[in-house]
């Protein structure tokens, strides 16, 4: 009886040992999978920011989710562009850090990028996508107002765009920043941006700061966009899918957070100032009725 409640267990042992070996080898070919095809392929949308047609199906940014969905945006004709001969060499995030003081930083980033053939191109936009780490956002209206000032052709923001909410009640956003090139652009190959970010209210912390640290931005060189026709597809080509962190140097931003031991001595002045207020605020009301009560009596 032993014996066979023995085998049986190793049995079961092996057959777990199995299913879970051939999950992971199902999961490391998808894996290959992909990063062949953000090496190699292009994508084809149908709205004019990428993210807008993520959003469409999704009601929170998620990275694995985002990489899925990149995938399903294969084009599905194979027909060479007029652009099949334009091969990416290099496509490079040199420089990238964080400047300014206080909740109010910028993000800065230098992309270089050189092609083999650039004459009479129809990608002529280079997109940015920054997928901002939980507990920082961009202002729109501040976006509008240095698109309309020609820093960026294009620009917008995705996914949680309340700027009321605190870090743990809020939801990661996404920028999309559309940059228009030119041929001088192919040949010098350096593009340079600067977003403006905001801190959100971040949670107690015994340290009193609380970290954040921002990935690469994914890089999509796409064709122009055609108004007015709503099935006209717009092809973009995967140059990079950025990474959680940098390869290079992680760029990080200290935010100030509450110290989660002064929560009691906060607490008890906040209650004092309120009494001390209240008291305040009864002995002058009683003090001004009775002022108003000796004006009374010496008119009569």
């Amino acid at each position: 009886m032993d014996s066979q409640r023995r085998r049986s267990v190793l049995a079961l042992i092996f057959i777990c040992c199995a299913i879970s070996s051939t999950s992971s080898n199902q999961a490391g070919t998808n894996y290959r999978d992909s990063d062949e095809f953000f090496n190699s392929d292009s994508i084809c949308i149908s709205d004019h920011y990428i993210m807008e047609s993520y959003f469409t199906r999704h009601t929170s940014l998620d990275d694995s989710e985002f990489r899925n969905f990149l995938l399903l945006q294969q084009c599905s004709d194979k027909v060479p562009t007029q652009d099949s001969n334009i091969v990416p060499l290099t496509s490079l995030i040199q420089h990238r850090n964080i400047t300014g003081e206080g909740s109010h930083r910028n993000l800065l980033t230098s992309i270089k990028i050189q092609f083999l053939h650039h004459s009479e191109s129809e990608f002529r936009e280079l997109v940015i996508v920054e997928r901002l780490p939980l507990g920082v956002f961009a202002d729109p209206f501040e976006l509008q107002s240095l698109q309309k000032r020609s820093v960026f052709s294009d620009v917008s923001v995705f996914g949680d765009t309340n700027l009321e909410l605190p870090s743990f009640r809020s939801n990661r956003s996404v920028v999309e920043i559309h940059v228009e090139i030119s041929s001088r652009d192919y040949e010098n190959g350096k593009i340079r941006l600067k977003l403006p970010l905001h801190a959100r209210y971040q949670p107690l912390d015994d340290s009193g700061y609380s970290r954040v640290e921002f990935g690469e931005p994914d890089l999509f060189l796409c064709s122009s966009h055609v108004q007015n026709q709503r099935h006209e597809q717009r092809r973009c080509l995967v140059l990079s899918i950025g990474r959680l962190k940098t390869e290079s140097r992680s760029v990080f931003w200290d935010i100030p957070a509450g110290i989660r031991g002064h929560t009691e001595y906060v607490s008890a002045l906040t209650f004092a100032a309120a009494v001390l207020s209240a008291f305040s605020i009864l002995v002058a009301s009683v003090l001004s009725l009775k002022v108003e009560s000796c004006k009374n009596a010496k008119q009569s």
